[in-house]
């Protein structure tokens, strides 16, 4: 029964917490919790999961072996991730690249079908928003290293910045990376595009240090997506202009995308150092207090 794959935490707040899922869907109606509109948004992820394992091996395939004409045989949440990630051109990636971002995505459109006003989907921290017609800004927590899970600063995030998806990737996450940088979190239009975004930005933070220590993608995860590619193994302290570097590298991908009216937003942190675009995103993050 599908009430054995998710449970109430609150009222309107539901986490769904089936095979690779760990997500909490939250939904208001009119300022109130709304119940049953977070049931449906649990049960349509846990229709999307079964759907998409029957393709795992398509899910899993670079894009650029994908033909377009046969995207209409996947199934919608398959097609949602293929088409999130066909928008990087980098034919090396996978859908698996757009798939947390993309099961938000679509939770948040079946909470809305079935009447909440106001959501909040966090799916093992890519996240969409949907703020109806409220003024009320909402606010999401950033954190500056994955490894630590900690929260040190909020972005306000309102309904006229056309943003819906908050996507962080980099080293110590749950995913593998190419780059060096502790967290990488993006802003975009919709989560699954802020998904492959991230995945890519954190892949940019590249820089040449023996400090860092790379191997293949199997030898951490022999399931991977990404078999034969070089990843990053383990980033020690690094040199101040390999800080730098890796900053640089990242930021120069995301003024890319943003150019290309892909991301609204990249915020890159590397050991300590901080890259923000556009630059005055940096003035809507708030950081928070140390506590003692």
């Amino acid at each position: 029964m599908d009430q054995m794959k998710y449970r109430m935490l609150r009222p309107g707040q539901v986490l769904v917490d089936y095979g690779p899922i760990t997500m909490v869907i939250s939904a208001n109606k009119e300022g109130c919790p709304y119940h049953t509109a977070a049931v449906a948004g649990a049960e349509s992820a846990i229709d999307y999961f079964e759907d998409l394992v029957k393709f795992l091996e398509i899910a899993r395939m670079p894009v650029g072996r994908l033909r377009p004409e046969r995207d209409g045989c996947y199934p919608e949440i398959l097609q949602k991730m293929i088409s999130s990630v066909r928008l990087l051109e980098q034919p090396d990636f996978t859908p698996m690249a757009a798939v947390a971002g993309c099961f938000s995505d679509l939770v948040v459109r079946r909470t809305v079908d079935a009447g909440a006003d106001r959501i909040f989907v966090n799916n093992g921290g890519d996240i969409a928003l949907f703020l109806g017609n409220e003024d009320q800004p909402i606010r999401v927590g950033i954190l500056r290293d994955l490894a630590e899970g900690i929260v040190t600063q909020v972005v306000s995030i309102g309904p006229g910045d056309g943003i819906s998806g908050v996507a962080t990737s980099g080293f110590g996450g749950r995913s593998l990376t190419k780059g060096v940088a502790s967290a990488v979190t993006i802003l975009a239009e919709n989560s699954g595009l802020a998904d492959a975004a991230a995945t890519a930005v954190a892949n940019a933070t590249d820089c040449s240090d023996p400090a860092v220590i790379r191997c293949f993608a199997q030898d951490l995860d022999y399931h991977t997506d990404i078999f034969g590619h070089i990843v990053t193994k383990e980033v020690r302290k690094l040199s101040r202009p390999s800080i730098q570097a890796a900053v640089t590298n990242g930021l120069k991908y995301a003024q890319q995308l943003y150019a290309q009216e892909m991301i609204k937003g990249a915020l890159i942190f590397v050991q300590g150092a901080i890259g923000v675009w556009p630059p005055d995103l940096e003035e809507s993050l708030i950081t928070l207090k140390k506590s003692n």
